[in-house]
């Protein structure tokens, strides 16, 4: 096998299992099996040639040629995070319950909202940003509860959103709770509506303890309040109002 070729090979394997803990150390390794043996074999070929080269291959281009791998190595870690929770989602509810005991129209947990679903000002970044759900004040530690049936379609940790559980309860409705302490359910577990799944916390990109929670109808995320349940009108839910996805990061 040709160096180069060998070279590519192992660029391919560490950027498919490299760890970012491991970034830094592994870095010399990887010069060693992809520069040297080209920088042989160009020897062999062309001595003369692969001297003029070595000496304008000065400190600074090696430092710039240490940034580059270092920069495409923790691109490759990000696009891999970036995709984990996705590809781990359970992405549909085969068997859902009767469509009335899946909407998501009760409150998550007792408390009052302190930021609403729209355009707002993040807390964190300082800019404005689409807000993707509401917040509910809450002191870490309070019971989350699920607030329709449903399947967990995931159960885990989710960059920004922190400790996250995902309810996929069929009929297009999704709801999320986010910057958890615990979860108290597992991917696949199937949920009832009023059922504990979990205790709120300030986990992620998080100012304090709250519960972030979002519903999304159709893959469209939407005002959770229009689904809460009207104690005046109990056969009447109130209709959506459908908005653009909201953008990354933004989630507090």
């Amino acid at each position: 096998m040709a160096p180069s070729e060998y070279g590519n090979k192992v660029r391919t394997f560490f950027f498919a299992h490299l760890p970012a803990k491991a970034l830094f150390l592994s870095f010399t390794l990887l010069s060693s099996f992809l520069w040297v043996p080209e920088a042989l074999l160009a020897e062999e070929k062309n001595p003369v040639e692969a001297k003029n080269t070595a000496q304008e291959n000065t400190t600074e281009g090696l430092l710039a040629n240490t940034e580059k791998m270092i920069e495409q190595l923790i691109l490759q870690i990000e696009a891999q995070k970036n995709s984990t929770s996705e590809s781990a989602e359970l992405t549909e509810n085969p068997n859902p319950a009767p469509f009335f005991s899946c909407i998501p129209n009760i409150k998550p947990l007792i408390g009052s909202i302190t930021s609403a679903f729209g355009r707002r000002l993040h807390p964190v970044y300082n800019v404005t940003l689409f807000h993707s759900g509401i917040d509910f004040a809450a002191s870490e530690g309070t019971r989350v509860h699920s607030t329709g049936d449903g399947i967990v379609a995931f159960s885990g940790y989710d960059k920004g959103y922190g400790q996250k559980i995902t309810i996929n309860h069929g009929y297009g409705f999704k709801t999320v709770y986010a910057h958890l302490s615990k979860s108290l359910v597992r991917q696949g577990q199937k949920v009832t509506r009023g059922e504990i799944i979990a205790l709120s916390g300030n986990t992620g990109v998080s100012t304090g303890p709250h519960l972030h929670y979002e519903v999304q109808k159709d893959n469209v995320q939407v005002n959770p309040t229009a689904y809460f349940f009207d104690q005046n009108n109990p056969d009447k839910f109130i209709t959506t109002q459908k908005t653009l996805p909201a953008p990354s990061g933004n989630n507090s």
